[in-house]
Protein backbone atom coordinates (compact mmCIF):
# COMPACT_ATOMS: atom_id res chain seq x y z
CA UNK A 1 0.00 0.00 0.00
CA UNK A 2 1.03 3.81 -0.68
CA UNK A 3 -0.08 6.88 1.08
CA UNK A 4 -1.91 8.78 -1.76
CA UNK A 5 -3.08 12.40 -1.55
CA UNK A 6 -6.87 12.43 -0.67
CA UNK A 7 -8.78 13.38 -3.86
CA UNK A 8 -11.86 11.79 -2.74
CA UNK A 9 -13.55 15.19 -2.88
CA UNK A 10 -12.88 14.91 -6.23
CA UNK A 11 -14.17 12.54 -9.36
CA UNK A 12 -12.28 9.60 -9.44
CA UNK A 13 -13.26 8.56 -13.15
CA UNK A 14 -10.44 9.16 -15.41
CA UNK A 15 -6.62 9.39 -14.78
CA UNK A 16 -3.78 9.59 -16.78
CA UNK A 17 -0.44 8.55 -15.82
CA UNK A 18 2.99 9.39 -17.77
CA UNK A 19 6.23 7.85 -17.40
CA UNK A 20 9.87 9.04 -16.90
CA UNK A 21 12.33 9.05 -19.42
CA UNK A 22 14.68 12.30 -19.46
CA UNK A 23 14.80 14.98 -22.42
CA UNK A 24 14.05 12.14 -24.84
CA UNK A 25 10.91 10.84 -22.64
CA UNK A 26 9.55 14.65 -22.58
CA UNK A 27 9.51 14.94 -26.09
CA UNK A 28 8.44 11.82 -27.05
CA UNK A 29 5.07 11.97 -24.68
CA UNK A 30 4.89 15.26 -25.63
CA UNK A 31 4.66 14.36 -29.74
CA UNK A 32 2.39 11.43 -27.85
CA UNK A 33 -0.33 13.55 -26.50
CA UNK A 34 -0.11 16.37 -29.00
CA UNK A 35 -0.92 13.70 -31.83
CA UNK A 36 -4.06 12.23 -29.44
CA UNK A 37 -5.25 15.29 -28.79
CA UNK A 38 -5.42 16.91 -32.50
CA UNK A 39 -7.62 13.33 -33.27
CA UNK A 40 -9.51 14.92 -30.65
CA UNK A 41 -9.14 12.61 -27.54
CA UNK A 42 -10.05 14.62 -24.99
CA UNK A 43 -7.22 13.93 -22.52
CA UNK A 44 -7.25 17.41 -20.98
CA UNK A 45 -10.28 16.73 -19.18
CA UNK A 46 -8.40 13.63 -17.19
CA UNK A 47 -9.59 13.88 -13.48
CA UNK A 48 -6.18 13.20 -12.04
CA UNK A 49 -3.02 13.71 -14.35
CA UNK A 50 0.29 11.88 -12.51
CA UNK A 51 3.70 12.18 -13.77
CA UNK A 52 6.84 10.49 -12.92
CA UNK A 53 9.98 12.71 -13.69
CA UNK A 54 9.60 13.35 -17.45
CA UNK A 55 6.39 12.57 -17.15
CA UNK A 56 6.04 15.77 -14.61
CA UNK A 57 6.97 18.16 -16.81
CA UNK A 58 4.33 16.95 -19.32
CA UNK A 59 1.88 16.38 -16.99
CA UNK A 60 1.54 20.28 -16.22
CA UNK A 61 1.65 21.14 -19.82
CA UNK A 62 -1.50 19.04 -20.14
CA UNK A 63 -2.82 20.38 -17.20
CA UNK A 64 -1.81 24.50 -18.57
CA UNK A 65 -2.82 23.95 -21.73
CA UNK A 66 0.91 24.04 -23.06
CA UNK A 67 1.51 20.71 -25.08
CA UNK A 68 0.83 21.66 -28.38
CA UNK A 69 3.48 24.74 -28.17
CA UNK A 70 6.22 22.51 -25.87
CA UNK A 71 6.01 20.24 -28.90
CA UNK A 72 6.63 22.91 -31.74
CA UNK A 73 9.25 23.45 -29.61
CA UNK A 74 10.89 20.30 -29.53
CA UNK A 75 10.62 19.64 -33.30
CA UNK A 76 12.29 23.33 -33.76
CA UNK A 77 14.92 22.78 -31.50
CA UNK A 78 14.34 26.11 -29.48
CA UNK A 79 16.73 26.64 -26.89
CA UNK A 80 16.07 25.53 -23.70
CA UNK A 81 17.48 26.85 -20.36
CA UNK A 82 18.85 23.05 -19.63
CA UNK A 83 22.17 22.00 -18.71
CA UNK A 84 23.02 19.02 -20.03
CA UNK A 85 24.85 16.58 -17.88
CA UNK A 86 27.72 14.78 -19.26
CA UNK A 87 27.47 11.45 -21.02
CA UNK A 88 25.89 9.50 -17.75
CA UNK A 89 28.03 5.94 -17.70
CA UNK A 90 24.67 4.53 -17.44
CA UNK A 91 26.28 0.60 -16.76
CA UNK A 92 28.79 1.85 -13.99
CA UNK A 93 24.99 3.78 -12.47
CA UNK A 94 23.68 0.24 -12.62
CA UNK A 95 26.43 -1.37 -11.25
CA UNK A 96 26.89 0.78 -8.15
CA UNK A 97 22.27 0.24 -7.84
CA UNK A 98 22.86 -3.59 -7.81
CA UNK A 99 25.50 -3.02 -5.45
CA UNK A 100 23.64 -1.00 -3.14
CA UNK A 101 20.43 -3.03 -3.03
CA UNK A 102 22.40 -6.41 -1.78
CA UNK A 103 20.80 -7.02 1.31
CA UNK A 104 17.84 -4.85 1.25
CA UNK A 105 15.19 -5.64 3.53
CA UNK A 106 12.02 -4.16 1.02
CA UNK A 107 11.44 -2.11 -1.98
CA UNK A 108 11.60 0.85 1.18
CA UNK A 109 14.67 -0.08 2.41
CA UNK A 110 15.79 -0.45 -1.22
CA UNK A 111 15.02 3.03 -2.50
CA UNK A 112 16.50 4.47 0.85
CA UNK A 113 19.99 3.08 -0.45
CA UNK A 114 19.60 4.44 -3.44
CA UNK A 115 18.94 7.77 -1.85
CA UNK A 116 21.99 7.32 0.00
CA UNK A 117 23.98 7.00 -3.15
CA UNK A 118 22.17 10.14 -4.63
CA UNK A 119 23.10 12.33 -1.87
CA UNK A 120 26.95 11.54 -2.83
CA UNK A 121 26.12 13.94 -6.24
CA UNK A 122 27.61 17.75 -5.41
CA UNK A 123 28.79 18.17 -8.43
CA UNK A 124 27.05 20.06 -11.55
CA UNK A 125 24.11 21.90 -11.52
CA UNK A 126 22.80 23.18 -8.10
CA UNK A 127 19.13 22.37 -7.13
CA UNK A 128 18.57 26.33 -7.37
CA UNK A 129 20.03 26.25 -10.93
CA UNK A 130 17.58 23.18 -11.68
CA UNK A 131 14.58 24.79 -10.47
CA UNK A 132 15.68 28.20 -12.40
CA UNK A 133 15.01 26.05 -15.52
CA UNK A 134 11.88 24.47 -14.84
CA UNK A 135 10.21 27.70 -14.14
CA UNK A 136 11.69 29.26 -17.13
CA UNK A 137 9.47 26.74 -18.43
CA UNK A 138 5.95 27.34 -16.91
CA UNK A 139 4.07 31.03 -17.22
CA UNK A 140 3.32 30.60 -13.57
CA UNK A 141 5.40 28.86 -10.28
CA UNK A 142 1.81 27.92 -9.16
CA UNK A 143 0.37 24.65 -9.50
CA UNK A 144 -2.94 24.22 -12.15
CA UNK A 145 -6.48 24.06 -10.69
CA UNK A 146 -7.01 20.32 -11.85
CA UNK A 147 -5.49 17.52 -9.69
CA UNK A 148 -1.81 16.92 -10.64
CA UNK A 149 0.47 14.58 -9.03
CA UNK A 150 4.10 14.68 -9.40
CA UNK A 151 5.99 11.80 -7.70
CA UNK A 152 8.75 11.96 -5.42
CA UNK A 153 11.47 9.45 -3.34
CA UNK A 154 12.28 10.71 -0.18
CA UNK A 155 16.30 9.97 -0.20
CA UNK A 156 16.57 9.48 3.26
CA UNK A 157 13.89 6.97 4.58
CA UNK A 158 12.87 5.83 0.85
CA UNK A 159 9.43 6.52 1.74
CA UNK A 160 7.48 7.52 -1.75
CA UNK A 161 5.45 10.46 -2.13
CA UNK A 162 3.12 12.03 -4.40
CA UNK A 163 2.97 16.03 -3.94
CA UNK A 164 0.06 17.67 -4.89
CA UNK A 165 -1.09 21.45 -4.57
CA UNK A 166 -2.14 21.16 -1.02
CA UNK A 167 1.33 20.40 -0.17
CA UNK A 168 2.57 23.99 -0.36
CA UNK A 169 5.32 22.96 -2.11
CA UNK A 170 6.19 25.43 -5.56
CA UNK A 171 5.61 23.65 -8.40
CA UNK A 172 8.86 23.76 -9.93
CA UNK A 173 10.50 23.05 -6.70
CA UNK A 174 8.24 19.47 -7.40
CA UNK A 175 9.01 19.04 -10.83
CA UNK A 176 13.05 19.23 -9.87
CA UNK A 177 12.47 16.56 -7.19
CA UNK A 178 10.63 14.25 -9.63
CA UNK A 179 13.37 15.01 -12.49
CA UNK A 180 16.34 14.77 -10.07
CA UNK A 181 17.83 11.71 -11.49
CA UNK A 182 19.44 9.72 -8.76
CA UNK A 183 23.90 9.56 -9.49
CA UNK A 184 22.99 12.47 -12.57
CA UNK A 185 21.78 14.97 -10.31
CA UNK A 186 22.30 16.01 -6.36
CA UNK A 187 18.70 15.49 -4.68
CA UNK A 188 16.32 18.77 -4.35
CA UNK A 189 15.27 19.69 -1.11
CA UNK A 190 11.39 19.91 -0.06
CA UNK A 191 10.22 20.24 3.42
CA UNK A 192 14.04 20.57 4.67
CA UNK A 193 14.70 16.96 3.09
CA UNK A 194 16.35 15.46 0.19
CA UNK A 195 14.20 14.20 -2.64
CA UNK A 196 14.77 12.16 -5.73
CA UNK A 197 12.87 10.36 -8.47
CA UNK A 198 14.22 9.66 -12.11
CA UNK A 199 12.48 5.78 -11.64
CA UNK A 200 13.67 5.50 -8.40
CA UNK A 201 10.65 3.83 -7.08
CA UNK A 202 9.06 2.81 -10.56
CA UNK A 203 9.18 4.21 -13.83
CA UNK A 204 5.56 4.99 -14.53
CA UNK A 205 4.30 4.39 -10.75
CA UNK A 206 0.59 4.02 -12.01
CA UNK A 207 -0.90 2.54 -8.81
CA UNK A 208 -0.59 5.94 -7.73
CA UNK A 209 -3.98 6.12 -9.69
CA UNK A 210 -5.95 3.70 -7.58
CA UNK A 211 -9.35 3.66 -7.32
CA UNK A 212 -9.87 5.80 -10.96
CA UNK A 213 -12.20 3.86 -12.76
CA UNK A 214 -10.50 4.12 -16.29
CA UNK A 215 -6.55 4.69 -16.25
CA UNK A 216 -4.39 5.41 -19.24
CA UNK A 217 -0.64 4.79 -18.71
CA UNK A 218 1.74 6.41 -21.11
CA UNK A 219 5.67 4.90 -20.57
CA UNK A 220 8.65 5.91 -22.10
CA UNK A 221 9.50 2.30 -21.90
CA UNK A 222 8.83 -1.25 -20.81
CA UNK A 223 10.00 -1.65 -17.03
CA UNK A 224 11.91 -5.06 -15.73
CA UNK A 225 10.93 -6.44 -12.75
CA UNK A 226 12.78 -4.41 -9.77
CA UNK A 227 12.89 -4.60 -5.93
CA UNK A 228 12.17 -0.45 -5.09
CA UNK A 229 8.68 -0.94 -6.26
CA UNK A 230 5.77 -2.10 -8.34
CA UNK A 231 7.35 -2.61 -11.71
CA UNK A 232 4.66 -1.72 -14.38
CA UNK A 233 2.93 -4.79 -15.14
CA UNK A 234 2.68 -5.42 -11.63
CA UNK A 235 1.20 -2.41 -11.25
CA UNK A 236 -1.24 -2.65 -13.87
CA UNK A 237 -1.67 -5.69 -12.49
CA UNK A 238 -3.14 -4.41 -9.19
CA UNK A 239 -5.08 -1.70 -10.82
CA UNK A 240 -7.30 -4.14 -12.99
CA UNK A 241 -7.73 -6.64 -9.87
CA UNK A 242 -9.34 -3.91 -8.05
CA UNK A 243 -11.55 -2.84 -10.65
CA UNK A 244 -9.65 -0.46 -13.04
CA UNK A 245 -9.83 -0.34 -16.86
CA UNK A 246 -6.17 -0.09 -17.78
CA UNK A 247 -4.85 1.19 -21.39
CA UNK A 248 -1.54 1.23 -21.14
CA UNK A 249 0.97 2.53 -24.24
CA UNK A 250 4.45 2.24 -24.06
CA UNK A 251 6.87 3.97 -27.17
CA UNK A 252 7.32 1.30 -29.81
CA UNK A 253 10.83 0.21 -31.46
CA UNK A 254 11.07 3.52 -33.61
CA UNK A 255 10.31 5.47 -30.84
CA UNK A 256 12.93 4.09 -28.88
CA UNK A 257 15.38 4.10 -31.17
CA UNK A 258 15.16 8.03 -31.33
CA UNK A 259 15.73 8.13 -27.87
CA UNK A 260 19.51 6.99 -28.65
CA UNK A 261 22.19 6.06 -26.38
CA UNK A 262 21.57 9.45 -23.45
CA UNK A 263 17.84 9.50 -22.99
CA UNK A 264 19.22 13.02 -21.28
CA UNK A 265 20.98 14.84 -24.39
CA UNK A 266 18.86 17.94 -26.22
CA UNK A 267 19.72 16.01 -29.37
CA UNK A 268 16.76 13.73 -28.77
CA UNK A 269 14.17 16.07 -28.86
CA UNK A 270 13.62 17.00 -32.47
CA UNK A 271 13.81 12.74 -32.99
CA UNK A 272 11.97 11.82 -29.85
CA UNK A 273 8.84 14.20 -30.33
CA UNK A 274 8.26 13.39 -34.31
CA UNK A 275 8.48 9.37 -33.12
CA UNK A 276 5.85 10.23 -30.74
CA UNK A 277 3.65 11.84 -33.15
CA UNK A 278 3.76 9.02 -35.32
CA UNK A 279 3.03 6.68 -32.85
CA UNK A 280 0.04 8.66 -31.69
CA UNK A 281 -1.28 8.28 -35.32
CA UNK A 282 -1.28 4.54 -34.70
CA UNK A 283 -2.82 4.00 -31.55
CA UNK A 284 -5.29 7.16 -31.81
CA UNK A 285 -8.55 4.54 -32.55
CA UNK A 286 -7.48 2.87 -29.45
CA UNK A 287 -7.10 5.63 -27.17
CA UNK A 288 -10.27 7.14 -28.31
CA UNK A 289 -12.63 3.87 -27.61
CA UNK A 290 -10.83 3.30 -23.75
CA UNK A 291 -10.94 6.87 -22.79
CA UNK A 292 -14.39 8.15 -24.12
CA UNK A 293 -15.90 4.58 -25.16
Amino acid sequence: MIDLPDLTDRPQHTAIVLGGGGVAGIAWELGLLSGLLDAGIPLADADLVVGTSAGSVVGTLLRTGGVADAYGQQVDDVPWDYEEPASPDWAAIGAQFVAALQGATGDQDARARIGRLARTVTSGQSQEERIASFRATFPADTWPDAPLGITTVDATDGSFRVLTAADGVPLTRAIAASCSVPLVWSPVTVDGRPYVDGGARSGTNADAAAGYERVLVIACRAEDPSPTGPWLDRAVAGLRHDGSAVEVVVADATSQAAYGTNVLALSTRAPAAHAGRAQAAAVAARVRDFWVG
